[in-house]
């Protein structure tokens, strides 16, 4: 006697439609090449300029193909020197370019600023994570060229701002009153190496993070 529940059950698998692919791959589309070839009208085959743009695209397939993976080879190896290169910035301290800077106590991280051109009046904005405008520090005229800076830590009304992390922008003028867009590099000690979102990153010991390829220098 048949087992009807078994007989269904087989029949179902086997009728069950397969998932198609969402792709083109290679064999599918020799597959498809070769059947189209098989069924052509005798009357009408298909043309050579038609093979041939088939073909075309085959071969184009090909090379893509074989590039994505060399691609992909070539970035795990890069990507593995990077990490071991950049373990040799653990526990030094570095430059990099970037807008953030640390308070703890009395401890503030510093800054380097560098003017293209000279300045009648240089001030530096400093805000907070919310945005809000903490102080705004009056450097007076600078010449061009390189300056440090380095936050007391204080708000606009004198008062010791929160420990936290902290923008800093700078707003300076020429004497014609063109404006002039400075280059600034933060500073920090390394504590770790981090990765994200395919990037790799300098985690600070006070808690920033800068992108590894914005590291201009190690300083002593």
């Amino acid at each position: 006697m048949i087992d009807t529940a078994a007989y269904l059950n087989d029949v179902n698998k086997r009728d069950l439609p397969k998932t198609p692919k969402k792709e083109l791959d290679r064999d599918a589309f020799l597959k498809l090449f070769v059947t189209q070839l098989n069924n052509q009208d005798p009357m009408s085959p298909m043309q050579d300029k038609e093979q041939l743009a088939q073909l075309a695209q085959f071969s184009s397939l090909e090379r893509l193909t074989a590039i994505s993976k060399s691609m992909d080879g070539l970035t795990q190896t890069v990507n593995a020197v990077i990490g071991v290169t950049a373990t040799g910035y653990i526990g030094k301290n570095i430059m990099a370019k970037g807008y953030s800077v640390a308070k703890k106590g009395d401890d503030v991280s510093s800054a380097s600023i560098n003017l293209p051109a000279s300045c009648k009046s240089v001030f530096v904005d400093v805000f907070d994570k919310k945005g809000a405008l903490i102080r705004s520090v009056d450097m007076g005229p600078r010449n061009a060229g390189q300056f440090d800076f380095k936050w007391d830590g204080m708000d606009k009304d004198k008062k010791k701002a929160a420990d936290n992390e902290y923008r800093i922008v700078v707003r300076a003028e020429t004497a014609t009153g063109k404006k002039v867009l400075a280059d600034i590099e933060v500073s920090g000690k390394v504590k770790a190496l981090t990765n994200s979102g395919g990037q790799s990153f300098l985690e600070l010991e006070d808690g920033r993070k800068v992108l590894l390829s914005n590291v201009t220098r190690v300083v002593a």
